[in-house]
């Protein structure tokens, strides 16, 4: 027979969607029982105990060590990374661990590490799960405890895996009825900050695109970078350093702002909007916690250690801390938000159902199979002449007028760190590097003016704390008008510099 003749090859069949996981805590367990479907659950006890050396050898070295009983006998786990992902298990006679169990490329190295020194329970989690399958979504209820040898802390939770469009849409429909609220960090990785092994680090932005994708994978990718970092360093401001934590979830609404003010522009949509509106209002709340962060290091590493014997300064540090802590009060309750989780809930759907291509004509459909590289080169370079254009009197303008330049110039950063492994290497470098000198430069006198905002809020009615205001306030004017010549140095750098998306 005529190879031409012969039957079409049918078509593959299309992989499986990728299974994702959310945890949810909810805030008590009536509110699980309330929200549970109606098929039946598969009901689950587990306890595990952690185990480690006195001084957390293992969890210091990020290994993790737990035993439990399965109908079969004893059981050893061990888990590492930051995510305390399963490496190896192991069948042991009873309930205590025995790493010699472990096949030799675990059990080697945890030798050597462990060099003989006894282990003891460092923690434990009890857990009792109900498990539905709702469609294509699996709802896991776990409620439970984690109990380390001075704490009790129990949670009450609500796991669901599953493809994401359909993962997202149930979470959203049960955050309707339920006050939700993300839980950034699981069971085991809580029980291991309560003892005090490590804490969770701040996270800066990740990586932008090193692959000329798609423009419609693109709008996925980058939009997703920004979520996962403001979710990321959730974990972080409520068991790690709050202060970094705030700032990267700050940093991370902005660009989200910048990314999709980008996309909008291109494929206008009410979600794109929507959604920067939100990120907005979430940056402007942790705007003042970040700002008293900066003014306090501002005061302690100006004036205060220039005249540290000055006594007003005690008075004005105290307000300054009760400012700060209001601040940072709102960050918290901005995290304890349903809201909070919706939004974040329903952009993350939103990029699961690719929502901007609703709508669109077909030359546009076309624009988002096209390489991102394009898109990224034309909006750098528009990004790079808006700012040039916005600035044209920079070395001679007011602060408003600065400030208005120094957004843009973020704009053009954040899109330049996104799309810059799309271009050459080298020129993406250095003309990162330039920007952030001028950013810099504009971000010091930017945060002089907003210390001047700050100052008069502060209560200046002893003649002491009036004094040291007033000292504050002369040091942040000399500085703002000491010397003019390193913005005017960077600025004269960046008109002459060239896009590095030109050839």
């Amino acid at each position: 027979m005529d190879p031409s003749d012969a039957p079409p090859e049918p078509p593959a069949p299309a992989p499986p969607a990728p299974v994702h996981a959310l945890r949810l805590t909810l805030p008590t367990p009536a509110s699980i029982t309330a929200s549970t479907p109606t098929p039946a659950p598969r009901a689950k006890n587990t306890s595990e105990t952690w185990y480690d050396t006195a001084a957390l050898t293992l969890l210091r070295h990020g290994y993790g060590l737990s035993t439990g009983k399965t109908r079969r006998g004893h059981v050893q786990t061990l888990r590492r990374g930051a995510e305390m992902e399963i490496c190896a298990t192991a069948a042991i006679p009873s309930a205590l661990p025995d790493p010699a169990a472990f096949a030799p490329e675990w059990a080697e190295p945890l030798a050597a590490l462990l060099a003989e020194t006894p282990l003891a329970p460092a923690f434990g989690i009890r857990t009792r799960s109900l498990t539905y399958q709702t469609g294509a979504v699996e709802l896991r209820f776990e409620t439970g405890c984690i109990q380390t040898a001075t704490e009790k802390l129990p949670f009450h939770e609500l796991v669901l895996s599953g493809p994401d469009t359909e993962l997202y849409q149930q979470a959203l429909a049960l955050a309707a009825a339920n006050p939700l609220l993300l839980q950034p960090a699981t069971p085991a990785q809580r029980g291991i900050w309560a003892v005090g092994a490590t804490r969770p680090a701040a996270v800066k932005a990740g990586p932008g695109l090193t692959e000329d994708i798609s423009l419609d994978a693109a709008i996925t990718r980058l939009t997703q970078s920004c979520l996962t970092q403001f979710t990321a360093n959730w974990a972080a401001f409520g068991a790690g350093p709050a202060t970094d934590a705030v700032h990267q979830m700050r940093v991370a609404m902005r660009r989200l702002r910048s990314v999709l003010g980008l996309f909008n522009r291109a494929f206008a949509a009410p979600e794109f909007e929507a959604l920067r509106a939100e990120a907005r209002c979430i940056a402007n709340v942790m705007g003042e916690a970040r700002d008293w962060d900066v003014f306090t290091a501002l005061l302690r590493e100006g004036p205060l250690e220039a005249l540290p014997h000055e006594p007003g300064f005690a008075a004005i540090l105290t307000q300054c801390a009760a400012f700060r802590a209001t601040g940072y009060a709102a960050v918290r309750a901005l995290l304890a938000d349903p809201a909070t989780t919706r939004f974040l809930l329903s952009a993350e759907l939103f990029l699961a159902r690719h929502g901007w291509r609703n709508g669109l004509a077909v030359e546009d459909l076309a624009r988002l199979a096209g390489p991102a590289r394009d898109f990224a080169a034309a909006n750098l370079d528009r990004l790079h002449r808006k700012v040039r254009k916005r600035g044209r009197h920079l070395t001679h303008s007011g602060p408003h007028e600065r400030h208005l330049t120094r957004i843009e110039l973020k704009k053009l950063r954040y899109a330049a760190e996104l799309f810059g492994g799309l271009f050459a290497r080298g020129k993406v470098r250095a003309y990162t590097s330039m920007a952030a000198q001028l950013q810099e430069e504009l971000g010091l006198l930017n945060d002089l003016a907003t210390a001047e905002s700050l100052l008069a809020r502060l209560d200046g009615t002893t003649p002491d704390e009036a004094r040291a205001i007033g000292i504050v306030l002369g040091w942040c004017s000399h500085a703002a008008r000491a010397d003019a010549r390193p913005l005017a140095k960077r600025w004269k750098a960046f008109t002459q510099s060239r896009p590095f998306t030109a050839s």
